[in-house]
């Protein structure tokens, strides 16, 4: 859950549109194999969505977690195949959804740790001079766990760099004059992985 409003509907924004992309893809274009990750990408971007609200901390975490590990396993195996049409990224882009997915993953289980640490573990303390008022107490240092931050941080710069690449590739063919679908697509991915990297930013 993201305590901040503004950034809370900044990503809602975002997946809301991305997960609305794939969902377009797959009605318009595609084999089995993408029509599967497009369902896929639409899953996680509902997922991303309940993530940011409170409600998301109320769904049950193990059923996402499998399912997600699940979307990995399906990614690689698209990736060892080569099961993905070129509007679809090949084999390379197959090996970033899953390491996409597994990040997903380890972001439902981990969730209730770092949102935990955030909110100081829901301990109160007397305010000198004001009996009968007290305060959240945090926990020695604050924030996160130790091991969520550094894993956080790690995946924060694989998705930050990952989407300046898409980006920038969706850029190059729009102005190429490739097929439209592509370019989007590279830019959907492109956004969701900035996303991914903001929500992530949050658990650091």
């Amino acid at each position: 859950m993201i305590t901040a409003g503004g950034l809370r509907w900044i990503l809602t924004i975002l997946f809301v549109l991305t997960g609305a992309f794939c969902a377009y893809r797959c009605v318009r274009q595609g084999s089995v194999p993408e029509r599967v990750g497009d369902v896929l990408h639409v899953v996680m971007c509902v997922a991303m969505v309940a993530m940011a609200w409170p409600v998301g901390m109320g769904i049950a975490r193990l059923p996402q977690t499998v399912v997600f590990g699940l979307a990995a396993a399906w990614f690689a195996g698209v990736a060892a195949t080569g099961a993905s049409h070129a509007d679809h990224g090949g084999r390379r882009a197959a090996v970033y959804h899953v390491v996409m997915m597994a990040a997903m993953a380890w972001m439902v289980f981990v969730m209730p740790r770092a949102m935990g640490g955030m909110s100081g573990g829901g301990g109160t303390m007397d305010m000198p001079g004001h009996p009968g008022m007290s305060m959240p107490a945090g926990p020695a240092g604050g924030g996160s766990p130790v091991d969520v931050t550094i894993v956080a941080l790690v995946l924060l710069v694989v998705f930050v760099v990952a989407g300046l690449v898409f980006l920038a590739r969706a850029i190059d063919e729009a102005r190429a004059s490739g097929p439209p679908l592509r370019s989007l697509g590279r830019g959907a991915d492109g956004v969701m992985a900035l996303g991914m990297g903001l929500m992530l930013l949050t658990m650091a």
